[in-house]
């Protein structure tokens, strides 16, 4: 059955003023499932309830009722991701394309290097704030890593982290995609540099949506359980980061120490590694945040999975073996 008009305006004003169904409870004076039922259309509020409804989420009995004129949009839908972000893409597109001409008129271009151009540009900034606009537009987050239907979101914090992270990463984008330009149009033969470069800028991008996320925690949750929870995910997905850059460094070091070139046996077989070192990360990684979705903080502490510490110690394992395997072969 449909969901009726009230129980649909309901859930939208309370969303919208960043209340939770707790704070709704206490002002109105019932149980925090009274009001779940009422944004459900289990049940109704009474004439009473109705009115001091409309007072906290400051519209009429009639908006409430859908039988009125909407309220006006609140503060939290006017917020944008503005034109910035695409005058930094227009900033990394330039440096690519200057690159390009500057390298073929001198013979100094290299594939490689417009590649690791183009994928911090499109791929991440592009992709990115494609992501985040229309998320701050439709008040959708389902597509974001991390946000889903089942937590209860302050809207307005959570459109200007959104906003704020997509500043960012186009300046972080910009600025590495300036230098990967710089340094290979002036032909400084260091090749390891490029590599460098990715690296740190895979690592910061990371840092930029950790630190982001932590720092917001207290205001884009509502519930205390929720912000338990997104904090107790966070050194995760610390440490999965970090063992699949470890990796791929570990990697590198290897093929770059040992001269490997690509498509031969010993190369196949380090990547072969590499991958089950990252496939293995990635499913404790998602078998541990599965974990923390479903714990009770109101409970038991929470205790890390066996899943995950039998995946952590295989990737560390995988690693060791790469390196002993290659270095047995210096």
């Amino acid at each position: 059955m449909e969901e009726s008009k009230l129980s649909k305006n309901i859930a939208r004003y309370r969303k919208e003023r960043g209340l939770s169904q707790e704070k709704v409870s206490e002002y109105m004076g019932v149980s925090r499932q009274a009001v779940t039922k009422w944004e459900n259309d289990l049940s109704r509020p009474c004439s009473e309830h109705l009115i001091r409804l409309a007072e906290l989420l400051e519209v009429s009995v009639d908006t409430l009722l859908g039988n009125g004129e909407e309220a006006a949009p609140s503060v939290q839908t006017k917020i944008a991701t503005g034109k910035i972000p695409w005058i930094l893409m227009g900033i990394s597109a330039s440096c690519m394309l200057t690159y390009m001409v500057n390298s073929i008129i001198w013979g100094i271009f290299s594939a490689g290097v417009l590649v690791c151009m183009f994928m911090i540009c499109v791929p991440v900034q592009m992709f990115l704030h494609i992501l985040f606009s229309n998320a701050v537009k439709n008040d959708s987050f389902n597509g974001i890593a991390g946000f889903d239907d089942k937590t209860e979101y302050n809207i307005c914090e959570v459109k200007k982290l959104l906003v704020q992270m997509d500043l960012q990463i186009g300046i972080l984008s910009a600025v590495f995609v300036f230098l990967l330009c710089v340094v290979n149009c002036m032909d400084f033969g260091t090749g390891w540099f490029n590599s460098f470069l990715v690296v740190l800028y895979a690592v910061n991008l990371v840092a930029v949506v950790e630190f982001s996320n932590y720092k917001w925690t207290d205001r884009i949750y509502l519930r205390d359980e929720d912000k338990k929870r997104a904090r107790r995910g966070m050194p995760v997905t610390v440490v999965y980061t970090a063992l699949v850059i470890i990796g791929i460094c570990i990697t590198y070091v290897i093929f770059e120490a040992k001269g490997i070139e690509n498509n031969t046996w010993t190369a196949i077989k380090a990547g072969g590694i590499l991958l089950l070192g990252i496939l293995s990360a990635t499913t404790g990684f998602i078998a541990e945040h599965s974990r923390i979705k479903k714990w009770d903080p109101a409970g038991a502490g929470y205790r890390t999975g066996w899943v995950s510490i039998i995946c952590l110690s295989a990737c560390v394992m995988l690693y060791v073996i790469m390196c002993i395997v290659e270095r047995g072969k210096g």
